[in-house]
């Protein structure tokens, strides 16, 4: 079976669900990861917050090609194909007016902004030109509200077609209610057999340049996910039921 996982970032599926990932894998299936805000920041100066997120990160102004290079080993650690679309993470959009989409930490969870509505229409019609009818497509529940995840759940939904959804990493601990109101359908879970959590572990150290915003070191990153594992945490993909489709595919090749 062919699995497409849609990844609003170049992180989001290997921190989220890498060990079903690798599982999968391991039992034969062809896995996609499909990382959407995966594209270089428009010409011209930053804003202001961009900068501050490179400084963080420690890449400087080659943020995004040392972003995709960092996936590009997490997903070979779990035996899965990388695909990396164009479109601009939010950190680096202005709106019409040229002002930065996201000025601080805060704007990062805010409401869609109307402006952005041909950016969700541009994704989705990539989407449906793209993804081959035979796969079965897994999108973000956008659990805790990013805006480029919310996107991107939204042009999924917008294909008609049937979906799986994972439950966004960190925020599916920090704010489990989410999970509950928003994940329906059939649940599959997940264990993480010691196999599984090395993989999901190995994969996630790959995204050096993120490992920050989560956690003080690689180590603790490990000790977490080791001490989660021994709680008996796994992971869980949710199914919806087929929907009627109303897209149509165009071409056959990756974009």
């Amino acid at each position: 079976m062919r699995w497409i996982y849609l990844s609003p970032h170049l992180d989001d599926v290997v921190l989220s669900c890498g060990a079903i990932v690798w599982q999968q894998v391991q039992a034969g299936h062809k896995v996609e990861i499909w990382s959407i805000f995966a594209g270089d920041p428009p010409e011209g100066d930053l804003p202001p917050f961009a900068l501050t997120l490179h400084e963080r990160w420690q890449t400087g102004p080659q943020a995004y090609a040392v972003r995709r290079a960092e996936d590009r080993a997490a997903c070979a650690v779990l035996g899965a194909q990388a695909r990396h679309l164009h479109f601009a993470d939010c950190i680096y959009r202005r709106l019409p007016s040229g002002e930065p989409l996201i000025a601080e930490n805060e704007q990062l969870f805010a409401p869609l902004h109307a402006q952005e509505a041909p950016l969700l229409q541009e994704i989705s019609d990539l989407l449906a030109a793209y993804l081959p009818r035979n796969a079965m497509l897994i999108s973000p529940l956008s659990i805790g509200g990013h805006v480029d995840h919310r996107l991107v759940r939204a042009a999924a939904e917008r294909l008609g077609r049937r979906l799986g959804y994972y439950a966004d990493y960190p925020y599916a601990i920090t704010r489990p209610t989410q999970v509950g109101s928003q994940a329906a359908g059939r649940a599959r879970h997940f264990p993480l057999p010691p196999p599984a959590l090395q993989a999901w572990m190995d994969a996630i150290a790959c995204h050096v340049s993120q490992l920050s915003t989560f956690w003080p070191s690689e180590a603790a990153m490990r000790q977490e996910l080791q001490a989660y594992a021994a709680q008996g945490g796994g992971q869980t993909l949710w199914f919806q039921p087929c929907q009627r489709t109303i897209y149509k595919n165009h071409h056959q090749n990756s974009p």
